[in-house]
C-alpha cells in the first residue's frame, strides 16, 4: 500500500511507520486491500482540515463521531465473538487446528493514531472469520447462515470506511468555502501547532 498522499501535501515530510500484519481469511484480507487505505487518507485528512474549519470544539465533536463508531465496531465484534464461543462450547468444538491456504502478510502504512486503530479491528475480523470457519466446517452453522454472517460483518467494516471518506469529504468542502486550499491546509495546521500542542488524550 503506498503512503497516503490524496489529502497529503507531497513537498511536505509526514510523519508514518510501516507495520506488518498477518491476515489468514480471504474475508479479512479483502477488507484491508479495499478498506484500509480507504480509512487511513480519510483519517489523515481529518486530523489536518478539522482544526482549520471552524473551532477545537467542534473539532473534537467530529472527531467523537469518528471514534464512537469505531468503538461500537470494537463492542459488536467482541459481542459476537463471545456468541461464537458459547455455541462452540455447547456443541463440544474447540477453536484450535483450523488452517489457511494462503495467508498473506500485509504492510499498513500508519500515519494517524486512529489508522492503527482500523488496523486492529481488521486483526479481530479476522480472528472472529476464524471462529465461523471452525464452526462452518465443523456443521455448527448452515451453509446460509454462515455466508451471510461474514458478508454482512465484512459490508460494515467497509461502511465504517466509507462513512471516514464521507465525513472527510465534507470538511475538506467546508475548507474550500472558507478559502483554504487543500495544499494550504497542512500549513495552517503546522503553524498552529507551535501555538499550543495540546495534550494526547488517553482515556
Amino acid at each position: 500500500m503506498a503512503a497516503p498522499t490524496s489529502s497529503q501535501d507531497k513537498s511536505k515530510s509526514h510523519p508514518y511507520f510501516t507495520q506488518k500484519v498477518r491476515l489468514h481469511s480471504f474475508h479479512a484480507q479483502q477488507v484491508f486491500d479495499q478498506g484500509y487505505e480507504q480509512y487511513a487518507n480519510a483519517i489523515f485528512s481529518l486530523s489536518v482540515v478539522l482544526r482549520i474549519v471552524g473551532s477545537d470544539e467542534q473539532a473534537r465533536e467530529v472527531e467523537g463521531i469518528v471514534d464512537e463508531r469505531m468503538n461500537k465496531m470494537f463492542e459488536d465484534i467482541r459481542g459476537e465473538v463471545a456468541r461464537l464461543e458459547k455455541l462452540a462450547e455447547a456443541n463440544g468444538i474447540e477453536f484450535n487446528g483450523i488452517e489457511y491456504s494462503n495467508p498473506k502478510e500485509v504492510e499498513a502504512k500508519i500515519s494517524s493514531p486512529r489508522a492503527v486503530r482500523y488496523v486492529g479491528l481488521i486483526r479481530e475480523f479476522d480472528g472472529m472469520v476464524a471462529k465461523f470457519d471452525t464452526l462452518w466446517l465443523s456443521g455448527v452453522i448452515p451453509d446460509g447462515d454462515y455466508s451471510r454472517s461474514i458478508f454482512g460483518w465484512k459490508r460494515r467494516l467497509l461502511r465504517l470506511a466509507g462513512s471516514a471518506r464521507s465525513i472527510s469529504a465534507r470538511a475538506m468542502v467546508a475548507a474550500r468555502k472558507k478559502g483554504i486550499s487543500v495544499d494550504e491546509t497542512a500549513e495552517v495546521a503546522t503553524k498552529a501547532e507551535t501555538i499550543e500542542t495540546p495534550t494526547a488524550n488517553t482515556t
